[in-house]
């Protein structure tokens, strides 16, 4: 389905699902254009989430970018990247695609036919769709998902296992989040509701000294 919200509105999902986005000109201040040129989307995207906010391990940023200049009109949101996903952006007339989850991570030695990743950057450059993905800058972004995360474990306070790489939010956290109480009972509940949060798993858990406790999740 198509959605024609502003640009906070869209920049504040937390969890993407298949949706097009069409560009209005609320996010072009002082013009009336219905889309945005892609470098102009890129730093707005970028003003949201550094890219620097990133896992160095991470694949973030424009995946594929179709041949300059290219405009966006319809942004297509998604998790991840499917065939069946791409299916319905092109469907949609996306000009753009922001998937959560990066559809290209490991070097790739040829572009065929053969595997579906592969097929997913054929079919967006014949199509001139750009592909852009922000995992864990995302992940890592002031009240971005780790600090979601946190927000609902209430028991306890939260802080970054290692420093950001972002000059301007030294503070922020990485993909994954320290979290830390003072009391044992208080451990037993951050763990259960941890639990109960659809798709995070502990990673890792220890208890020191009976009264200071911590553990990590992606």
């Amino acid at each position: 389905y198509s959605v024609l919200p502003d640009f906070c509105m869209l920049s504040s999902r937390v969890r993407l699902v298949p949706t097009a986005v069409r560009l209005v000109h609320s996010l072009i201040r002082g013009s009336s254009r219905s889309f945005m040129d892609l470098q102009a989307l890129l730093s707005s995207l970028n003003d949201f989430a550094s890219l620097s906010f990133a896992e160095s391990w991470d694949n973030v940023g424009l995946l594929v970018e179709p041949s300059p200049p290219h405009t966006v009109n319809t942004l297509f949101l998604t998790n991840d990247l499917t065939e069946g996903v791409m299916e319905e952006a092109l469907q949609k007339k996306a000009d753009l695609i922001l998937s959560y989850h990066p559809p290209i991570f490991r070097p790739m030695k040829r572009i065929t036919w053969k595997t579906w990743k592969e097929r997913l950057v054929i079919r967006a450059l014949e199509n001139r769709v750009g592909i852009y993905s922000p995992h864990t800058a995302y992940d890592a972004a002031p009240q971005g998902v780790n600090n979601w995360l946190a927000k609902g474990l209430g028991v306890c306070t939260s802080r970054p296992i290692h420093a950001s790489r972002a000059p301007d939010y030294p503070t922020e956290g990485t993909h994954r989040v320290e979290f830390n109480v003072t009391h044992t009972q208080d451990l037993d509940k951050v763990i259960s509701a941890v639990k109960g949060i659809a798709g995070v798993s502990v990673t890792s858990f220890s208890a020191r000294y009976n009264i200071f406790s911590s553990f990590c999740v992606y």
